[in-house]
């Protein structure tokens, strides 16, 4: 009786525990179907676990546990619904067929793709009576074929996450880099902390980094007048112009665009007028020459959802109403984040359209004879089963950026950098990195560059402008091409620099400084001499060593080498010249701040050319048009031609003249406090005149002197008049001011006498003037 009476007290006490936990999950399930009937998935996912924590095993309590972890903002989150999913169908939950189609869907991004096929396949059967189902089936089990024929024979580049600062638990994508690999800007989304009038949780906001010397500085919040989203929309060759996205309220968002000047960014302000709509412009890209930007748009009348389009730079300085690229770029899909790489021709975008492997993919096509080529994916590993896009090259073709919410990375999208595989980059172009600099003061001055195309009839190319505070510009040129660059630097009449760009066959960079001075005679401006240093790498297999020294120096410096194994082979095998280019390799760097604009460095080609205002009357004067007006430009300066003769003649003095002309002075008298030039000494002045044109390659030296009879400031000026006077009647009868040397003494404490003092000395001299007109 006492063991029978143990057992109901048993049997009791398990029914109790049974009830309780039923109730619990009954409370847990019934409190998350508040919630998951509003499609508050956040708020309901909790309670749904905790009940299936407690033991509640229906099929419909995991089904919607698998919806509230697929409707999660992060992308490793929602795989999480894999396993519930899976229950909720085995165990014959009523659940519509369109679990089928989001199972395949997290399968694939998981890379299980022969369960994605014969998930969506199972899809299909269900759902056979549907057309559109039926057809969406087709196309997700067409892009699992594509994913499984691209990963099986992934491409020969490994992928890269940043570890310095920039992914991080949230979101960052869209990056966009200079040409030149000196600036990177993303878009990342971060907490609403009340900075904008938005309700939402996460905010967009734009990000920076510097490349100095190879390493990427702390990025920064760039500040950008907003009360809304903002987001790198696209970046200039020269890093000096960021397009920006900004949307609003009402508005679905716009591309403007905002100036670098130093580490400042302007206000923005529009890029092109024809360019935005009503509708939404997400991204675009402008070409080095700044006449082509392309961008995506879901303008009316396009192809399908998002479109690319291009604008173009008219000759009356408007831009072309858009035009769309066509059905060979654009589907009834989705096309977004066009860039255009330097070379013009090669342009990649995002789709979700086309061959994809899943979501959307990075696809490459090139303009061929005015017509675009059928978009080539970029396979595997650079595109995966997840969202692949935003991607970017910088100039050479060695290093491309993208973003991605592919599985092992920090957040829902993270930024990648890939080195590109050898058959991908040497794109044949000319980088030309440089810095306009003030020689007196080593500053830089408000500058503005105009490139011609001295092939396409001196069509003006691009209006560059310098950076204010640095004096730096970069500017990316085609092969085979003859250019005229007019610079206009404020306090210095405008001069044309010609640059020859070489039929090369692969990409090199060209570093340039040019220091500006002007030439003066007793404080006034009378000339100006231009100095221009080039540091580059030749078109011969000498440079292609050094070309491929830097690419190795990149992998050196990002780590993509075991570094510390190298070196200690290298040490081991007593290898002292394999150690000391491996440590070369780590501190190479192609940065302006880092080249070495010597002139006794031998790599340097160094031409001067100055030029007399004197000499240089309107009929000298080149005429330029651009934009409609014409600029007059001193003479053409051909540095590499000037800097050979130059070279040639260094150190060499000419000897076609008789040795004592040297010997020939004039001595010119004034009247006391005057600096009136007397007619008496015209013969003697005239001899001057005579052997200066007989021997061109002679200069003259005018000093000027006065008594010790007035104050020293009196006397200087007066010095100073007397000399211009003798100056001005050998320059007006043809002695030009680069052939004459003149100074004002004042007074001096040699002379004999005190008309010994107010004279004016003229001697014929020998100096070699840097370069002539």
């Amino acid at each position: 009786m006492k063991r029978l009476l143990i057992a109901l007290l048993a049997l009791l006490t398990f029914f109790l525990f049974i009830n309780k936990g039923y109730a619990q999950n009954s409370k847990a399930a019934a409190e998350a179907e508040k919630y998951f009937s509003i499609r508050n998935y956040e708020q309901a996912l909790p309670l749904l676990l905790e009940a299936i924590k407690s033991g509640d095993k229906d099929p419909l309590t995991h089904y919607k546990t698998g919806v509230c972890y697929h409707k999660s903002p992060d992308a490793s989150e929602q795989l999480n619904a894999i396993g519930y999913y899976e229950y909720a169908l085995k165990n014959g939950a009523k659940v519509p067929a369109s679990v089928h189609f989001d199972l395949g869907g997290l399968y694939l991004r998981n890379e299980e793709l022969q369960k994605a096929i014969e998930t969506y396949t199972r899809y299909k059967e269900l759902s056979a009576a549907d057309k559109k189902a039926v057809a969406a089936a087709d196309r997700a089990i067409a892009i699992c074929h594509n994913a499984v024929a691209f990963m099986s024979v992934p491409r020969n580049v490994k992928v890269n996450g940043f570890g310095f600062g920039v992914n991080t638990k949230y979101t960052e994508y869209n990056p966009v880099v200079s040409a030149d690999e000196s600036i990177l800007a993303f878009t990342a989304l971060r907490p609403n902390t009340g900075k904008t009038r938005s309700g939402d949780k996460f905010i967009e906001e734009v990000y920076i980094s510097y490349n100095t010397s190879g390493t990427w500085s702390q990025p920064v919040v760039v500040p950008i007048t907003s009360d809304y989203n903002v987001g790198t929309a696209g970046i200039s060759a020269d890093g000096q112009k960021m397009m920006i996205f900004m949307g609003g309220a009402t508005d679905p968002g716009n591309i403007f665009v905002i100036n670098r000047t130093g580490d400042i960014w302007s206000k923005p302000s529009i890029l092109a007028s024809t360019l935005n709509s009503k509708h939404l412009e997400t991204t675009a890209s402008i070409t080095p020459d700044g006449k082509t930007i392309y961008f995506a748009s879901d303008k009316l009348g396009g192809m399908g959802g998002l479109d690319i389009y291009k604008v173009e730079l008219q000759a009356n300085g408007s831009w072309s109403q858009p035009v769309n690229l066509g059905p060979t770029v654009n589907t009834k899909d989705n096309e977004d984040a066009p860039f255009i790489h330097p070379d013009q021709k090669t342009l990649f975008f995002t789709s979700d359209g086309h061959s994809t492997m899943g979501g959307r993919d990075i696809f490459m096509t090139k303009n061929i004879n005015g017509k675009w080529t059928k978009p080539e994916n970029m396979g595997y590993p650079i595109n995966t089963t997840a969202n692949d896009n935003y991607f970017t090259m910088i100039a050479d073709g060695t290093r491309a950026y993208f973003s991605s919410d592919r599985k092992g990375g920090q957040g829902a999208q993270d930024i990648y950098y890939i080195d590109m595989p050898d058959d991908a980059g040497n794109i044949p172009l000319t980088m030309i990195k440089g810095r306009i600099l003030n020689a007196e003061t080593g500053k830089p001055m408000p500058t503005k560059i105009y490139v011609i195309d001295n092939q396409t009839n001196k069509k003006l190319d691009f209006v560059y402008d310098p950076d204010p505070q640095t004096g730096n510009y970069l500017i990316i040129l085609p092969p085979a091409r003859n250019y005229d660059v007019i610079i206009e630097s404020e306090g210095f009449l405008p001069y044309t620099i010609n640059v020859n760009v070489p039929n090369q066959d692969y990409f090199y960079e060209l570093f340039q400084q040019i220091n500006l001075k002007t030439i003066k005679q007793f404080d006034v401006v009378v000339g100006q001499e231009v100095q221009v240093k080039n540091a580059f790498y030749n078109t011969n297999q000498d440079s292609k060593a050094d070309l491929r020294k830097s690419h190795e120096a990149k992998l050196a410096q990002s780590g993509n080498v075991d570094i510390y194994d190298m070196m200690m082979d290298l040490l081991a095998a007593g290898d002292d010249e394999g150690v000391d280019y491996i440590l070369e390799l780590i501190h190479l760097t192609n940065t302006m701040d880092n080249v070495n604009f010597d002139e006794s460095n031998p790599n340097i080609e160094v031409a001067t050319r100055v030029y007399y205002y004197d000499e240089s009357d309107e009929s000298k004067f080149e005429k330029k048009k651009v934009d409609g007006n014409t600029i007059l430009s001193l003479p053409t300066f051909e540095v590499s031609a000037e800097a050979k003769k130059q070279k040639d003649q260094a150190g060499r003095k000419p000897a076609t003249y008789e040795k004592n002309v040297l010997n020939k002075v004039v001595k010119v008298y004034f009247d006391v406090a005057k600096s009136e030039l007397k007619a008496q000494y015209n013969t003697q002045l005239d001899e001057i005149l005579t052997m200066l044109k007989k021997y061109p390659e002679l200069s003259v030296e005018i000093s000027g002197f006065a008594s010790q009879e007035g104050s020293e400031d009196m006397n200087r000026e007066l010095s100073n008049k007397r000399a211009i006077e003798v100056l001005n009647y050998l320059n007006h009868r043809g002695i030009v001011r680069r052939r004459i040397v003149a100074k004002g003494y004042g007074a001096t404490k040699t002379e004999t006498s005190k008309e010994e003092g107010r004279r004016v000395e003229v001697r014929v001299i020998d100096i070699q003037s840097a370069g002539s007109i």
